[in-house]
């Protein structure tokens, strides 16, 4: 069915654009943005707009991602998020009677009496949060599982970037009150929690869980005293916890044919390559690995994948796309590699395949060479613009074709640069992102599509190397162009 629509619409989605009145370590406020300048100046078409905890689905005060803010802008309503499902769930204990989890209980029991548990350690709030982790562990004790092991993805990007020891000892104080687990190894999420296909991050995060390859070996006793060592190397040799180098602390703990493994992130998009290497054959050359493991992950990372889930996915019904899809009308979704789960996946509700008349781009993001050695931390405060520019000019091309009464597309650097903490950077960053923006606003001008730009959450506007996290400032909605109407489209 061919639809007519009364307007061309281009929707840029442009994350870690927060506001902020200070100037102080603000990169939005101190680059030279006179594109978005200009469109705030139309206060009738400018609003700010919430952008975090409740309002996004999440629990209160907690700052949204990439993921929950493309779920929100896509689905047009509150996307009650898994943590908040999750942390429903362990208030009123019904997590204890979760059937996957209880089913990962009886497998680990009737195998090898073994269980790992695989994820991020912060309270971040993110991927992960520590509390779900103590929960599982004081579970796995009451249904009586004899050994269980924790594999430690260090955070740095979420959290403080030197704070991974402090949730060390969180961890291995709950463990000792508790009697029960131990701490197998520790990595930083650069290796274990890559989504950009970078396999050789994953083979080393692999290879630290099953064969203890490449890790510095320590004691449980002395693993505190050596990160606080690492984050403070003299000479500019320091190492942040994402950038943590593999450490293993029990080889007892290396994951073993038939172990039962559970992958308790809640966000899916980092674990996907990781899961996909224990669940089915690694993509890659590894001298061992382990044989019928037994995986379960906290939620679902891709819907089509087999193995039990403990919060399965809550589809949503007529998102924006799914509803373009039904009135027939083409729409073309934008982005680079490092967000392009984003405007796919997550803007269309959870689901992966694209609707009717949908179709796809994904610009490679700049490859960042992997450094092993602490003295280098790759990041993207190496190349600020990114491909936000290349993004700016393959939607440019698409708006003059005129095919598609909708575009989407992702701008990420102001979010990505200000994760590494650097605001000089991070400025450049922005005023990449302003010119790209500047880009695709001439082309809906001169081919008739209204313009609207988003800032999805914030992190630019508050770019500080002691806390790279996101924050919870409001963002921005702006239009430019003229309405036919208020109706769809």
């Amino acid at each position: 069915m061919e639809s007519k629509v009364a307007n061309n619409v281009c929707l840029v989605c442009v994350d870690g654009w927060g506001l902020s009145d200070k100037k102080e370590w603000n990169a939005i406020e101190q680059a030279d943005t006179p594109v978005m300048n200009k469109l705030m100046q139309v206060t009738e078409k400018t609003c700010s707009i919430e952008a975090s905890g409740l309002f996004v689905g999440l629990p209160r005060g907690k700052a949204s991602n990439s993921v929950i803010s493309m779920m929100n802008v896509g689905s047009g309503r509150i996307c009650w998020q898994d943590m908040l499902r999750i942390d429903l769930a362990i208030a009123d204990r019904t997590i204890y009677h979760n059937p996957a989890l209880l089913k990962a209980f009886d497998t680990a029991r009737s195998k090898t009496g073994r269980i790992h548990f695989l994820g991020m350690v912060s309270d971040g709030g993110v991927h992960s949060n520590i509390n779900h982790l103590f929960v599982l562990l004081e579970a796995a004790k009451q249904h009586g599982v004899r050994k269980c092991f924790v594999h430690m993805f260090s955070d740095g990007v979420d959290t403080a970037p030197t704070s991974g020891a402090r949730y060390v000892q969180k961890l291995l104080d709950n463990m000792k009150e508790n009697c029960y687990g131990k701490l197998a190894s520790v990595i930083g999420r650069y290796y274990s929690m890559d989504r950009d296909k970078k396999w050789d991050r994953t083979k080393i995060a692999y290879e630290a869980f099953t064969q203890g390859k490449e890790s510095q070996k320590f004691s449980v006793e002395n693993l505190i005293a050596f990160m606080e060592q690492k984050y403070s190397f003299p000479g500019g040799k320091d190492q942040s916890d994402e950038m943590m180098q593999p450490i293993l602390l029990s080889p007892e703990g290396l994951i073993s044919d038939d172990d039962t493994v559970v992958f308790f992130n809640t966000r899916g998009d980092r674990m996907e390559q990781l899961v996909e290497t224990f669940a089915f054959k690694p993509p890659f050359e590894t001298d061992f690995s382990p044989l019928n493991l037994h995986v379960f992950t906290m939620t679902a990372y891709r819907w089509n994948w087999p193995f039990p889930v403990l919060f399965p996915l809550v589809s949503m019904k007529n998102v924006l796309a799914e509803h373009l899809a039904k009135q027939g009308v083409a729409q073309f979704h934008c982005a680079e590699t490092e967000r392009f789960p984003q405007v796919t996946t997550w803007f269309n509700g959870g689901v992966q395949h694209a609707f009717e008349k949908e179709e796809r781009l994904m610009i490679p993001s700049p490859s960042i060479p992997l450094v092993v050695s602490p003295t280098v931390q790759p990041a993207y405060d190496l190349k600020p613009d990114m491909s936000c520019m290349e993004v700016a000019v393959e939607v440019s091309e698409i708006i003059a074709g005129t095919k598609f009464p909708f575009v989407l597309c992702n701008l990420c650097p102001p979010d990505l640069v200000a994760h590494t903490g650097a605001i000089g950077p991070t400025i450049e960053a922005v005023a990449a992102t302003d010119k790209a923006i500047g880009v695709i606003r001439r082309a809906c001008e001169m081919h008739g599509y209204v313009l609207c730009v988003v800032g999805t959450y914030g992190n630019a506007e508050k770019v500080d190397a002691s806390s790279t996290a996101h924050t919870t400032s409001k963002g921005d909605m702006l239009e430019d162009g003229t309405l036919c109407s208020h109706g769809y489209l």
